[in-house]
């Protein structure tokens, strides 16, 4: 893990060097300043990503409720949904029963997957949030999109630490996810047809 991250920010910091260098020769070329932010920005990126990693074990953990976490969760992603013309189509049923969590992870999860949706969509579509009972001692959360849908080897290797499918992306990003679900007990699972879209469904213990 260390290696594969040191490999990862290396490339950016090499990058930057070698602009660095071309800048006095040509200080006024503004793409270069561009590349530069742009591999400062993605450094920045991978470091955060592994900041969230390396606190993944849920310490601070209390009973907690799921649907108002969904809906600060959801509050917090219109705005980047409304951008990429993506309609946010929640269902969160009444009276579920309280999630022993550590809400903040949580909230960490579900913006994960809820931007990986949107970002999945080009076009725009629309985006199903669902948190419903699951059986008597869980609850269940569905996120669905529309997007271009996942391959089944590709699925086998999400949550692996530097695989991505997005071009600027690190896969840090459901490695995280998919340890925090795992440190609260719970599963994470994936359904994907090509050309339709893809669904992560969770499932948490309520005791």
């Amino acid at each position: 893990m260390a290696a594969g991250i040191g490999h990862e920010i290396r490339n950016p910091i090499t990058a930057i060097k070698g602009f660095i260098q071309l800048l006095k020769e040509d200080p006024c070329n503004l793409d270069y300043h561009d590349v530069i932010l742009n591999e400062f920005d993605r450094i920045d990126k991978i470091i955060s990503e592994f900041m969230i990693l390396s606190k993944s074990q849920a310490h601070h953990i209390s009973q907690e409720d799921i649907s108002t976490i969904m809906k600060n969760t959801i509050t917090f992603m219109a705005p980047q949904a409304k951008l990429k013309n993506v309609s946010l189509r929640i269902l969160i049923e009444e009276n579920l029963p309280n999630v022993l969590c550590e809400k903040n992870q949580l909230k960490q999860v579900f913006i994960n997957l809820i931007k990986n949706g949107i970002e999945c969509m080009e076009s725009g579509g629309n985006l199903w949030v669902k948190v419903a009972r699951g059986n008597t001692d869980s609850v269940s959360i569905t996120i669905k999109d529309e997007g271009c849908g996942i391959s089944p080897e590709i699925i086998e290797r999400l949550g692996e630490p530097f695989y991505t499918t997005k071009s600027k992306g690190t896969g840090l990003g459901l490695m995280v996810s998919y340890r925090i679900i795992q440190n609260h007990k719970g599963t994470i699972k994936v359904e994907s047809e090509l050309g339709e879209g893809t669904t992560f469904m969770i499932k948490l213990p309520t005791n």
